[in-house]
């Protein structure tokens, strides 16, 4: 492999995207990197604006995470907000204040990513690019057995309990594509699916205007990661979810979602056993580890994406 710096773009949003991320940054900085996140989970609350996907790839790529909650900052204090009915959407003191000075920035005019760029630079993150879906407002709703809940109070408030009926992302349609998005899909050489919840982490990004023909049409390699390990989801309604939308409800459903636009996937050594069955979509299969409860196994995780570029991308027929 030559050692020419190579363009890779990622799609996700979450804890799983955060570790994954940070895998993959400590594994490839040298090369041209571009994250772009989900920010349809955004919601205003006790008068700011939170991006809990975009902050947590921030903190988890800066190394700030709170690693024993998953999200949020270390060693940050919660004597601003208290956890309780009124308040169930928990914001660290030092979370607090940053959305506060993320929302006055709003406010004044600045756009989501130039916030993003600010606070890339007060976490000393270097050599990669860390793009919003949108700058524009959108929000992924749930119609449940409660009625019409915001995907954060359906996560948090209602602890997921609810039945879900559907799923909206509202003002997606009306949202354009952070424009530095279409040329960086065009100039990849791998696109990664991280191990995200690929119907409220990924479909929000997919589903604004052109982005899904613009991948489609990419001759970048496509590689996708489970989120699924061994039936389990690592958090959040993943099998709810898939059920929903009458996909099954393991690792081959991740597979018959990705399968019309990605060349490879790949699954956890315990779900070994579907490997011929994904491979019968037109899919091919990487084993490896993948519930990354350490930085080696991120790193190993990306290590198996990345060395990717070399191989063919013909698919399985």
């Amino acid at each position: 492999m030559s050692n020419r710096r190579k363009n890779i773009i990622t799609f996700g949003g979450g804890v799983g995207a955060g570790k994954f991320l940070r895998g993959l940054y400590n594994y490839r900085s040298e090369h041209i990197l571009k994250f772009v996140v989900n920010t349809s989970d955004d919601i205003d609350i006790y008068g700011v604006r939170v991006s809990p996907d975009v902050d947590s790839v921030l903190y988890w790529i800066s190394g700030t995470v709170n690693r024993e909650r998953g999200w949020g900052i270390k060693e940050d204090t919660f004597k601003m907000v208290r956890s309780d009915k009124s308040n169930w959407f928990n914001l660290g003191d030092r979370d607090f204040e940053y959305n506060r000075r993320k929302k006055s920035q709003l406010d004044s005019g600045i756009t989501l990513s130039e916030t993003i760029n600010i606070r890339k630079d007060e976490l000393k993150i270097n050599n990669v690019e860390i793009f919003p879906m949108t700058n524009d407002k959108v929000e992924t709703y749930l119609e449940t057995d409660a009625g019409l809940l915001h995907i954060q109070e359906y996560l948090i408030k209602h602890k997921m309990s609810p039945g879900i009926k559907d799923i909206k992302f509202v003002d997606v349609e009306n949202a354009e594509l952070y424009e530095p998005i279409k040329d960086a899909v065009v100039s990849s050489e791998l696109i990664i699916f991280c191990p995200s919840n690929p119907l409220i982490s990924v479909e929000p990004i997919l589903k604004l205007k052109e982005l899904q023909s613009i991948i489609n049409s990419s001759n970048a390699k496509k590689v996708a990661i489970s989120p699924i390990v061994n039936g389990l989801a690592f958090q959040g309604p993943i099998l709810n979810l898939l059920k929903l939308k009458n996909l099954d409800c393991s690792v081959v459903g991740i597979a018959e979602y990705y399968k019309d636009f990605v060349d490879y996937l790949v699954i956890d050594n315990s779900d070994r056993i579907y490997e011929d069955k994904i491979n019968k979509m037109g899919l091919k299969t990487l084993i490896q580890e993948i519930k990354m409860e350490d930085d080696n196994v991120s790193t190993r995780l990306a290590s198996v994406s990345y060395t990717h570029l070399t191989l063919p991308t013909k698919r399985i027929v």
